[in-house]
């Protein structure tokens, strides 16, 4: 999470959109960033509000209204894919490092790892916690509450805004890319996995440029689950 006081820009960090690179970037000119731990950097637009926008309110004086939140969305099955990939390191091996015990999948194919994702929560393997392609949008209720949700595969946008508001540009470095991997998914276990993400396939296939959102994404929707689970490796 990042937040530009001048810009009037709240920045939240969907994990696998490459706003690691971006918050690093936008540091020097942010009036907070959080970069760890990983459920702070991560946080959902419902903790935000709960938590953050009040201190802003309280140390700044500035409303909800005064400014914008937004975050970044991957197309569902790519950010699966990222998340296999990066899940396939070696070092996710090591048999000693518990805080990772559980999350490595270089033993199993992207379509097993996509066939776990879609069990009910309580019977998944650890790997794959992954919570919502959109889940740091989320408030309460399911919907979006994020202001703007720029898509992954075109930033420009958001680099416009930043740069508008900013007055700087915006120069990133490459940061936490994923191995190769085969990303093969079966006819069936796609079409089940869009049957179940209904929401967030919807979500992602409407989103433009200026990251401006159709209002029925704000009322309720599919509330995902907590990314805290998805930022551990």
């Amino acid at each position: 999470m990042i937040f530009l006081y001048h810009a009037r820009l709240v920045i939240l960090s969907q994990p696998k959109t490459g706003t690691t690179a971006l918050d690093n970037a936008l540091a020097p000119r942010a009036s907070i960033t959080v970069n760890n731990p990983p459920q702070l950097k991560h946080m959902q637009y419902r903790k935000f509000m709960r938590f953050v926008a009040p201190w802003i309110k309280a140390q700044a004086g500035l409303d909800r209204a005064d400014y914008e939140v937004v975050s970044v969305m991957r197309e569902p099955v790519d950010w699966l894919g990222s998340w296999y990939r990066y899940r396939t390191r070696d070092a996710l091996k090591d048999a000693s490092n518990k805080k990772q015990r559980g999350n490595y999948t270089g033993n199993v194919s992207f379509e097993g790892f996509v066939q776990e994702v879609l069990k009910p929560k309580a019977e998944r393997q650890s790997f794959a916690h992954l919570g919502s392609p959109c889940g740091v949008a989320l408030k309460g209720n399911g919907g979006i509450g994020c202001d703007r949700i720029y898509p992954y595969e075109d930033l420009s946008g958001l680099y416009h805004l930043i740069e508008e508001r900013t007055k700087k540009p915006v120069e990133l470095a490459k940061m936490n890319v994923s191995p190769e991997g085969d990303m093969t998914l079966s006819p069936e276990t796609r079409a089940r996995l869009m049957e179940q993400w209904a929401f967030v396939f919807d979500l992602h296939s409407s989103l433009s440029r200026d990251g401006s959102l159709d209002a029925r994404f704000k009322i309720a929707g599919d509330d995902g689950e907590d990314d805290e689970e998805a930022v551990v490796a």
